[in-house]
Formats: C-alpha cells, structure tokens, sequence
C-alpha cells in the first residue's frame, strides 16, 4: 500500500504534469477605486494614444512553462493601453478629441512564478504627454509587487494569474500620482 506521503507525492506530480504547457489569458484589468480618486482631481481630460512593447520585450508571460497571454489586443501593451482608457473613463477624464495625448512603451513585463513560497512581478513603461503634438511629459515608472504562493503548479499558477492586474494597478497609480505628470495636463 502507499503511504500517505506517497500518495501526496503522486498527486502532487499529477497536477505538476497537468498544469504545464497550457496558453492562459491574464484576468481583465479592474479599474482601482484609489487610482480613480485620483485621477478625479487631473486639471484635463485626455485621449490615450499609442501603445507599444520595446522590441526585445515579449508579449506574453511565462508561467511554470505556460503562456499567459493579455485578453485585449495582440500583446500586453494594448493591455496597458486598455487599462488607462478604463481608469480615466470612470474617473471622467477620457476624451478621445482631446488635444493632450498619453502614449507609451512597454519596457519590462515578467512574473515570477517559480518560487516555491513566494513569487514576483515587475512592470516598467515609458509613459509621454503630448499636448498637440508638443511633448510635455515623458517618464519610466516601474511598480512590483510579491505575494504567497506554492510549490504545486495548481495553486500557484492561478495566484500568479490573478496577481497582475494588481501589478498594473500599483503601475497607474505612479503615474496619476507623478506631480509633472499632473503638471503636463495643464
């Protein structure tokens, strides 16, 4: 008969061998309530421009050998994109005929999730205000954050996939938060 540190064993590779080599979408991005407070108190209104990923950065994210992939666009630059657009909808500072302009580059994007008790993610962008065509603002802002997790693959893979939104979240709210970036809006 198997023990029971056996059996804990087998189930353990089991779900090590089924949660492997699967393409997954990253959650849709949730706007944060304290970014939205924020950007309330912006000077203007702005239109969200283009976003791209710096070349040599990958579209995707890898975690334990899955691809995590964004849910809008073709790479994680169109979720940045998507997730400025929503925050400044909800605060009512979205117009898409506004004169003043932020764009971007996506230059780090990458999520540990091999950590057997913690792990960690990491986003950097380049974030430029122009205001009709003049630029007014252009900055990197990097956020990170670390949390719990696991060594089996079921529990920490999901935990890794719900944690980037936050990652983005904590992105955001640097830059609505940046006093030149608020100055560029003038």
């Amino acid at each position: 008969m198997f023990s029971s540190r056996s059996l804990l064993s087998c189930v353990a590779i089991a779900a090590l061998l089924l949660s492997t080599g699967c393409a997954i979408k990253a959650p849709q991005y949730n706007a944060s309530l304290d970014n939205i407070e924020q950007l309330k108190k912006a000077p203007a209104s702005v239109k969200v421009g283009n976003f791209t990923v710096q070349s040599g950065t990958s579209g995707s994210i890898g975690l334990r050998g899955n691809q995590m992939d964004s849910p809008v666009g073709s790479d994680y630059a169109a979720y940045l994109a998507d997730a400025l657009q929503k925050e400044l909808k909800l605060a009512g500072k979205l117009d898409p005929n506004s004169k003043l302009e932020i764009s971007g580059q996506l230059l780090k994007n990458d999520i540990a999730a091999a950590g057997i008790l913690t792990n960690s993610g990491e986003i950097e962008a380049r974030f430029v205000v122009k205001n009709d065509g003049v630029q007014r603002y252009d900055q990197v802002k990097r956020a990170d954050l670390s949390w719990d997790s696991s060594l089996l693959g079921y529990i920490a893979i999901p935990k890794a996939q719900q944690q980037y939104p936050l990652i983005v979240q904590r992105l955001l709210a640097l830059l609505w938060g940046d006093a030149n970036f608020q100055e560029a809006l003038k």
